[in-house]
């Protein structure tokens, strides 16, 4: 997180703002560009929940903050052919907030080609990873957009592509490797490896199709901030292992004998003898769709692994489940809505991964790792969903004792409702969470907690003149009233 004053982070602003405008006097239809400037009030000392959740890590915790956002894209050009086969893109998006919290941002900053069905990109860029909603989700389990994007190189068949003739059955993926750099707490220069992929089954033109799939993230590599010795051998830990041998083990999850030569992964440790090199997550996913020229069903499931306990079905009951309904050809009134329950309480069971038979092995203790003690997060914000937060999140009380692990409440059930609507012209957000906490297994806790946000956007030419009301109410986070305010310019 880099910090600015507020004359660094206006003359940024003003040197876009002039570029663009010079820019966008003949700008290429295929270019895009957008200026806001804003502000995020409240009247507690943290901004509600909605107002942070699932913005990509531009709207810190602290009230108070004039923000200045500036982005340019080119997207990809239509296909119009066979032999339309390639093209490419870019973006770079700026944030600058200045309050409370002064900070400069690069949420996005990419490059990307495509070659017909096949993509390959570097940088930032926002995204979330699974089955769900893509607009009024409270966010996929495990890659939700509410973190700042990690940069990583990818190769991705972005869109479903036929894998027979006839479309019956189209598939798409990625694979990547990421960085998640210097700025973390508890580990230093480790790295990330994803990868995905999801099967459709129906040709494009039926009303009924089925999504399956899975995806697999890991964190490996780096070292501890601070070396310790791993109580299961006695080594001093100062590197985990990063050579060739050590990524084959995070490709293909691959489990590490008791006795495994310690120097197999080279200079280092694989820190996780008997379980697995690094720390590795992901879920499977599966959805239903119904697509009629009225309307677009979706239903869908999201089931969290990572200590094995899914295989077992030991924590079937966890996961994340969701149905969203799109209304076609609505200019007035109702155009979706989306209900969601999470539930992530279960997680194998009380008993931890110290017992020596496997389906009794639970306490998987969501997004926290051993090694890397800062959890499944990215500068401070957690990757996936955001009901699961670090410690510093948990603005409702005072907890006591040490704090071991960075996230500090991963047993939650959750209701989640939300709904795009339109009236005159006004462009309507509504969501509405309600959640009951229960902290860790380690650290109990007891805390509900209600969260509100109706955000209101009014379009005027090319303008769009935004203002969002947002509530919290509950013993998890401090009681709180929030106004947004923003205007935002397109070119």
């Amino acid at each position: 997180m880099t910090h600015i004053d507020l004359k660094a982070s206006t003359l940024l602003f003003v040197g876009l703002l002039v570029m663009t405008k010079a820019y966008s006097q003949k700008a290429p239809d295929d270019l895009h560009y957008e200026i806001t400037a804003g502000t995020y009030l409240s009247t507690g000392k943290t901004l509600p929940f909605w107002m942070r959740a699932n913005q990509y890590g531009e709207v810190p915790l602290e009230s108070g903050i004039f923000t200045l956002q500036g982005q340019i894209s080119r997207d990809y050009k239509p296909r119009t052919g066979e032999t339309d086969k390639f093209s490419y893109g870019y973006g770079v998006r700026m944030v600058g907030n200045v309050g409370k919290t002064n900070q400069f941002l690069l949420p996005e900053a990419y490059v990307k080609v495509r070659y017909g069905a096949f993509e390959l990109y570097g940088g930032r860029r926002k995204e979330m990873v699974g089955l769900a909603d893509s607009t009024l989700s409270s966010g996929s389990f495990i890659w939700s957009g509410n973190a700042l994007p990690i940069p990583k190189i990818e190769i991705a068949v972005r869109n479903y592509t036929p894998l027979v003739k006839s479309g019956l059955i189209s598939a798409k993926g990625n694979f990547s490797h990421g960085w998640f750099g210097s700025s973390q707490e508890h580990a230093k220069d480790y790295y990330l490896h994803q990868k995905s992929l999801y099967v459709r089954i129906g040709k494009p033109d039926w009303r009924f199709k089925m999504h399956l799939g899975a995806n697999h993230q890991a964190q490996w590599g780096g070292r501890p901030t601070e070396p310790y010795i791993y109580k299961l051998t006695g080594e001093l830990v100062t590197k985990y292992g990063s050579n060739f041998r050590a990524y084959r083990a995070i490709l293909f999850g691959e489990p590490i004998k008791p006795d495994a030569d310690p120097d197999l992964f080279g200079e280092g440790t694989f820190n996780e003898s008997s379980n697995r090199a690094g720390n590795h997550l992901g879920t499977v996913d599966v959805a239903l769709e119904y697509n009629s020229p009225k309307a677009n069903i979706l239903l869908y499931r999201q089931s969290i692994y990572e200590d094995g306990s899914l295989f077992y079905l030991s924590n079937i009951h966890d996961g994340l489940n969701g149905l969203a309904l799109t209304f076609k050809q609505v200019d007035q009134g109702i155009k979706k809505v989306v209900v969601e329950y999470l539930h992530t309480t279960d997680q194998g069971g009380g008993v931890g991964s110290g017992v020596t038979v496997p389906e009794l092995r639970g306490r998987d203790n969501y997004f926290n790792n051993g090694a890397y003690r800062d959890g499944w997060t990215y500068k401070g914000q957690t990757i996936g969903t955001p009901f699961i937060m670090p410690w510093t999140q948990l603005t409702g009380f005072e907890y006591k004792g040490s704090v071991s692990r960075f996230i500090g409440n991963n047993r939650v059930k959750a209701i989640i409702l939300g709904m795009q609507s339109k009236v005159w012209k006004l462009d309507l957000i509504t969501r509405v969470s309600y959640s009951k906490n229960w902290g860790l297994y380690n650290y109990k806790i007891n805390k509900a907690q209600t969260s509100i946000q109706q955000s209101i956007a009014l379009p005027i030419g090319l303008y769009s003149i935004q203002t969002g009301l947002y509530y919290d109410r509950g013993s998890l986070l401090e009681k709180n009233f929030g106004l947004q305010l923003a205007v935002k310019r397109s070119f």
